[in-house]
């Protein structure tokens, strides 16, 4: 429906030019709050989904190569995400928004109806014969979806308040994202008691509230609409071509991306095996040990919410990369479930600061139109910590978990340590 065809409510935003400052909280917008509500659902959506893939994995496969396969789901999901989300940001700035997530939506409900179906057969559901990898390759497609709706779910904050509440918007929306990790838990006990079938089509719900969602959405227009007198090959390069102009976003891209990869490939794709080695937890003690997670970014969020706009959130967003690798290196050498689950809070609390400084950072340095695209490059990497999950269950099976997640501590502290160093535009950014 065309934005033409029904009038505004006094709380919604025009669909384009600048957004009147109306009103002085986020929460005071329409638009705003139906992205509020979006985000919760693909928050407790996303874990669903990645918890019922891992465990399903982590069940069925030869003892042998469990953690290698666990390491091969991720790149096989880490593949389909970095081989579009390039192209997922440039159709976020090139078309209606609206439209895009739409579409990546309507095409996840149906790859979780049929993935779901699939696992309520007993073979398939055991693993049996190929089955274990046709599920690998089908499960790949939780990647392919992602690259279109987290780049444009992401920018679609910057259409619904002002520029004055940019900040304190992108604050709300990731906390609302750490809320949602919090179905975790009843997907770690959805898994126990109901079965991998039924879990994984429980998760389609999340798909149903999104699209039900969009047609209260009133900005219904391309945030750059002249993208479609060029082609997309030159969308893009014009979106990475910020990266050469502006040195604060590429050295944020860049940080962000080293410290999912070398941080996420072990607390997000080796946890599955670490759970049952190390703690001799279940299913539903990983879903409880992810609450803990997402506590520790919800405290991380409301702190942020607080204290709004933060001063010198340059040397803020290094320090959380710095207290990540410090946590990393802590789990590491836990041993015992208070001790995990308390370090694992850790990560999760610093690894919410990270992605919302860095979301922040690149939406006050980069034009509304050209927002998609380097999104979506900030979003690489989630791509790339689940290809480096393959390094890394390659490395823990033949050096064993225990020597892994403190190397990858390590390295992030080492790596913060060099670009607070010698990046001063960064680390002085107020």
């Amino acid at each position: 429906m065309d934005s033409t065809e029904s009038p505004i409510a006094s709380d919604q935003i025009p669909t384009s030019g600048p957004i009147p400052q109306r009103h002085s909280r986020p929460l005071e917008y329409r638009d705003f709050r139906l992205l509020l509500l979006m985000q919760l659902a693909s928050s407790m959506r996303q874990p669903t989904l990645f918890i019922t893939q891992a465990w399903y994995v982590n069940t069925v496969a030869p003892e042998s190569e469990r953690i290698m396969l666990l390491g091969l789901l991720a790149a096989l999901r880490g593949l389909a995400f970095l081989g579009f989300v390039l192209f997922g940001g440039t159709f976020a700035d090139r078309f209606p928004r609206v439209t895009m997530l739409a579409t990546s939506h309507l095409i996840g409900l149906a790859s979780v109806l049929f993935i779901g179906g699939l696992l309520l057969i007993p073979e398939v559901a055991n693993g049996d014969g190929p089955w274990l990898a046709i599920m690998l390759m089908l499960f790949a497609s939780f990647g392919l979806i992602n690259a279109q709706d987290l780049p444009t779910r992401t920018a679609m904050v910057r259409d619904a308040v002002p520029s004055n509440l940019l900040s304190k918007a992108i604050t709300q929306h990731q906390m609302v994202m750490a809320l949602g990790v919090l179905a975790a838990f009843g997907a770690g006990a959805s898994i126990e008691s109901l079965g991998f079938g039924t879990t994984y089509l429980l998760a389609g719900i999340g798909h149903i509230i999104v699209l039900a969602t969009l047609r209260g959405i009133s900005t219904r227009t391309a945030s750059d609409p002249d993208a479609t007198q060029v082609s997309i090959i030159s969308n893009l390069r014009e979106g990475i071509k910020v990266l050469n102009e502006n040195r604060i976003v590429a050295w944020t891209i860049f940080s962000t991306w080293t410290i999912t990869a070398l941080g996420l490939s072990v607390m997000g794709i080796l946890v599955a095996a670490w759970i049952t080695d190390i703690l001799q937890l279940d299913a539903f003690g990983w879903g409880a040990m992810v609450v803990t997670w997402g506590a520790g970014g919800l405290l991380a969020s409301v702190w942020m919410n607080w204290r709004s706009d933060i001063n010198h959130i340059g040397a803020w967003f290094l320090g959380a990369g710095l207290l990540t690798g410090l946590s990393i290196i802590a789990f590491g050498f836990s041993r015992t479930i208070i001790a995990a689950f308390f370090f694992n809070g850790m990560v999760g609390m610093a690894f919410q600061l990270i992605q919302t400084w860095g979301i922040t950072i690149v939406q006050r340095e980069v034009p509304n139109r050209l927002l998609g695209r380097v999104i979506s490059l900030l979003l690489l990497a989630g791509g790339l910590m689940q290809i480096a999950g393959l390094g890394a269950g390659i490395l823990a099976q033949i050096w064993g978990l225990e020597i892994i997640y403190p190397l990858s501590g390590a390295a992030i502290v080492l790596y913060i340590l060099i670009v607070t160093w010698l990046q001063r535009p960064l680390r002085l950014l107020n």
